[in-house]
């Protein structure tokens, strides 16, 4: 359904791809925007509403983006006392795409613009997966599309996330074929660089070491997986220390650097990057070789 620039109350309800998307593409529509988050788990419908009744004071527009709305008490008057706001979009968003009748009133009430996910068959998918890696610069067969459909259980999440991730795996080499792609999917090949990055980010030290082990007999590149290695270590190192700081817009990395954060104490990571620092030096002046690089940093897990 195409976007009414005009109607600024929106309700979008379906899988948290299909809510992102649609989201991405409403956010897109607003120039000039300044927004804020509603979490159904401490949601204030008195923060609420004096956000949303209030004009922007540095921007032209506002708009409040309304999670989980399906978890939050009294949804259906609060959709329906939406009705007179004219100051902020409102963008309601919800896992579940059946509405219910109080629900299904409020909407129509407040003239609500609806957007409910469709269930998609295996075929659609399967096209819009071709669509997600084509946009990524990838190339792959209408096969690949649908194994990995299997591989993810549909879920297109899931496999939004793996694009981005094949993005920075290819991003020194690029896929000469289709099987190129699939071998470095991480549902497909558990031995690759980041599950190394994610066991090493968690501390596992005995799962990194059987991992460079094949790296090396495998002849993996050694120098990409550090390169990325070095860049989580650095993610980590600023969510430890300056949060704020952190624009992380990817769910699944937020995820891992929280994972991490509880791994590594502040004193220990300091101590890693220092060593890191000392094994890039040697490293650079041909004094250790790569190999030795990798099992130094496991060695200090």
């Amino acid at each position: 359904m195409p976007l009414n620039k005009e109607n600024k109350l929106r309700y979008i309800a379906g899988s948290e791809y299909f809510q992102q998307e649609q989201l991405k593409a409403i956010l897109d529509s607003i120039d000039d925007c300044e927004t804020e988050s509603f979490s159904a788990d401490d949601f204030s419908q008195e923060s609420f509403f004096n956000f949303i009744n209030t004009p922007s004071m540095f921007q032209e527009n506002k708009a409040a983006i309304i999670k989980a709305t399906n978890k939050i008490k009294g949804i259906g008057d609060i959709l329906a006392k939406c009705v007179d706001c004219i100051e902020t979009h409102l963008i309601f968003m919800s896992p579940e795409p059946k509405l219910t009748k109080e629900i299904s009133k409020a909407l129509k009430e407040a003239k609500f613009e609806t957007t409910l996910e469709k269930k998609a068959s295996k075929y659609d998918l399967t096209s819009k997966i071709n669509k997600m890696f084509s946009d990524a610069g990838f190339r792959i067969d209408s096969t690949s599309a649908s194994e990995i459909n299997e591989i993810f259980e549909g879920d297109l999440k899931q496999i939004s996330n793996e694009v981005e991730k094949l993005s920075i795996y290819f991003a020194y080499k690029k896929p000469n074929s289709p099987a190129d792609i699939m071998n470095a999917v991480t549902a497909r090949k558990q031995d690759n660089i980041f599950t190394f990055i994610d066991a090493f980010t968690a501390r596992r030290r005995k799962t990194c070491s059987i991992l460079l082990n094949n790296f090396i007999s495998s002849g993996e590149n050694l120098n990409i997986l550090n390169a990325l290695l070095f860049k989580r270590v650095r993610e980590l190192y600023l969510f430890i220390n300056l949060r704020e700081q952190v624009k992380e817009n990817r769910p699944w990395m937020l995820d891992k650097l929280k994972s991490g954060a509880r791994a590594w104490k502040q004193e220990d990571l300091i101590k890693l990057c220092t060593l890191y620092a000392e094994l890039d030096y040697k490293n650079k002046t041909g004094q250790i070789s790569i190999d030795n690089y990798m099992t130094n940093l496991i060695t200090a897990l």
